[in-house]
C-alpha cells in the first residue's frame, strides 16, 4: 500500500473514532442532564408537600386548640354557673331550724284566724321551737354579684322581725362586703361568706335608731337550704 493511502486510511480512522466518542460523550452529557432536572424537580415538589403538610398541621393544631380552649371556656363558665346557682334559695341555720320556722308560721295564721285562744298561742310560742328563727333568703347570684333579703324574729310574746331587703353585694373569693340599713332604721356593716354548702353572714350595727326594739345584728351560720 502506497503510502499516502496509508496515512489517508489513518486519518478515517481517528474520524471515525472522534464522531463516536462525541456521539457517547453528548448521550451521556444529555442523560445527567434530565437526571439532574428530575431531582431538582422532586425536591421542589418535596419542598412544596413539607411546606403544606407544616401548614395544615399548624393550621390543624391551632383549630383543634382553639376549639379546646372554647370547651374549656365554656366548661369553666358553666362550671361557674353551677356552683352559684347552688346558693340560690331560702337558708336555715339547720333543718330543724327550719322545720321551727315553719310550725310557728302555722301557729301565727291559726291566731290570726281565731283558730287558737291567747293562751294556746303563748304556750305554743313559748317552746322550745321559737329560738334561733333566723332565715336567709338569696334570690340571684350571678356574674360574683348576689342579692338577698335576710330576716331575724324575735322570741314570743313580741314575735318582732327585723329584716334587710335587696341587699346587692359584690362577692371576690367568696367573700362579699356591704353596709345595710334595717327595718328599724339601725345602720350597720355586714360581711358574707361563701363555704362548701354553708354560708356564714355577720352584721355589726354602727349606729343604732333612737327607740328601736329589734335589730338584725348578729353572727349566722347557715348550713341548710330549702328544698321544695
Amino acid at each position: 500500500m502506497k503510502r499516502t493511502n496509508i496515512i489517508i486510511f489513518v486519518v478515517i480512522i481517528v474520524v471515525i473514532i472522534a464522531i463516536f466518542g462525541y456521539a457517547i460523550w453528548d448521550a451521556n452529557r444529555s442523560l445527567n442532564e434530565i437526571g439532574d432536572d428530575n431531582t431538582s424537580a422532586i425536591a421542589e415538589t418535596n419542598g412544596e408537600t413539607t411546606d403544606n403538610v407544616l401548614v395544615n398541621d399548624m393550621q390543624t393544631n391551632t383549630s383543634e386548640n382553639g376549639n379546646t380552649n372554647q370547651l374549656n371556656s365554656n366548661t369553666t363558665n358553666t362550671q361557674g354557673t353551677t356552683n352559684q346557682n347552688s346558693y340560690v334559695g331560702e337558708w336555715y341555720i339547720s333543718e330543724e331550724a327550719y322545720r321551727n320556722g315553719e310550725e310557728i308560721d302555722n301557729i301565727l295564721d291559726m291566731r290570726e284566724e281565731n283558730l287558737i285562744t291567747d293562751e294556746e298561742f303563748q304556750n305554743q310560742m313559748s317552746s322550745d321551737i321559737n329560738t334561733n328563727i333566723v332565715e336567709l333568703d338569696v334570690e340571684r347570684y350571678t356574674q360574683n354579684q348576689m342579692r338577698f333579703d335576710f330576716k331575724l324574729t324575735s322570741p314570743a310574746p313580741t314575735q318582732r322581725e327585723a329584716y334587710l331587703d335587696n341587699i346587692d353585694v359584690n362577692i371576690q373569693e367568696n367573700v362579699g362586703t356591704f353596709t345595710y340599713t334595717d327595718n328599724w332604721e339601725n345602720s350597720g356593716n355586714g360581711t358574707i361568706t361563701l363555704k362548701e354548702n354553708q354560708i356564714e353572714l355577720r352584721l355589726e350595727t354602727t349606729s343604732a335608731a333612737q327607740g328601736a326594739l329589734w335589730g338584725v345584728e348578729g353572727v349566722y351560720t347557715f348550713s341548710y337550704k330549702r328544698v321544695d
